[in-house]
């Protein structure tokens, strides 16, 4: 059966060491998730993970006005602390609301956590922004949205911030479905618009067997790394399909899964390993993708960890219990009431330079 516990996981497998290039697996072997203790189960899904100054990782999550867990370590154990937003965002769109996706960062002392206010099937959603110096639940001030025009190419969900330094411009990028991902820039305030332009970074339309519509491309991931003397950007990405239930899983191949591609510069074009432009070709590079119990990983990020030394990826997942014959063919597993989020490391490889 399916558990949508979505799992909270850090790959084990994918690494970065110094002068390496991503590593971007070529075949159907996959790092199982690391493991994972206390609150990592039940509906965590779409996890943005940081490291306070003091070591103590915090976690926030899709759902329950953006739940805020906190551990140790990656491993765990995760404690549920409580909601960014109790009550709900300022942000007003449908009585169906939800609140999705938070991505947080930390910029002058200040935590910035963007989040997405929306429903399944919406397109006029908006991305909000909350600021707090520690994290914790009950420190949170909810600034509302950030005025990004609405448009028939995007829907508003799926914040990423990326800055490469103090110094640098903040790019911010967002997006699912309809023309895929789009990048802007925020101000130095980081609450505010640097300009209302944005730039297409990533679309897919090829349309998948048994559906009317191209395939989703969302959850957009920037992380930059140096191989030998030149500094790749990498925009990590979900593609497929995301929320299927049975008996109406998505195909083998369908489902929701990692995909990659990079660019020398932040803004693209972002090309994947084999060449293909990522907004014109359908490009993308496979990463990540449902094997053995692990079923549509997706929702991911990207982070440095200084205690293993190495970055690692983390994403979300549903887990399925398999009955004899254990096969992905077999599409009749039931569906438990959770999702799962792990986490894996970033392995290098000579491949792609």
């Amino acid at each position: 059966m399916l558990t949508s516990s979505l799992l909270f996981s850090v790959l084990a497998s994918l690494t970065f060491v110094a002068a390496s290039p991503l590593f971007v697996r070529q075949t159907r072997s996959y790092p199982n998730p690391e493991p994972c203790t206390g609150n990592c189960t039940g509906g965590i899904h779409d996890p943005s993970v940081i490291k306070s100054p003091d070591g103590k990782w915090y976690r926030l999550s899709t759902g329950g006005d953006i739940a805020i867990a906190s551990a140790p370590s990656l491993t765990g154990p995760w404690e549920y602390l409580g909601a960014m937003l109790p009550g709900g965002p300022k942000i007003h769109v449908s009585d169906k609301q939800d609140t999705w996706a938070p991505d947080v960062s930390l910029i002058d002392g200040i935590y910035y956590a963007f989040y997405a206010v929306s429903y399944i099937g919406f397109q006029d959603s908006q991305i909000g922004v909350a600021t707090s110096t520690t994290l914790e639940p009950g420190s949170w001030t909810d600034h509302g949205s950030l005025g990004i025009p609405l448009s028939k190419s995007y829907n508003l969900i799926d914040p990423n911030l990326f800055r490469e330094s103090s110094s640098s411009p903040i790019y911010f990028s967002f997006g699912s479905a309809w023309d895929g991902v789009f990048q802007t820039t925020l101000d130095s305030s980081t609450l505010a618009l640097a300009s209302t332009s944005s730039v297409n970074l990533a679309s897919n339309s090829t349309v998948p067997p048994g559906q009317t519509w191209p395939s989703v491309t969302e959850g957009s991931y920037q992380f930059w790394w140096q191989v030998g003397s030149k500094k790749w950007y990498y925009l990590f990405f979900s593609s497929g399909a995301c929320c299927n239930v049975p008996p109406n899983l998505a195909e083998p191949g369908d489902e929701y899964k990692v995909m990659v591609c990079r660019s020398a510069s932040q803004s693209g074009p972002f090309l994947d390993q084999a060449g293909r432009n990522c907004l014109t070709q359908n490009g993308g590079t496979l990463v990540l993708a449902s094997h053995g119990d692990v079923y549509a990983p997706g929702g991911q990020g990207v982070l440095y960890d200084s205690t293993l030394k190495q970055p690692v990826i983390y994403y979300h997942y549903g887990e399925l219990l398999f009955s004899k014959p254990r096969s992905l063919v077999n599409r009749k597993h039931s569906l438990q009431s959770s999702e799962t989020e792990y986490w894996i490391r970033l392995e290098p490889v000579s491949i792609w330079v």
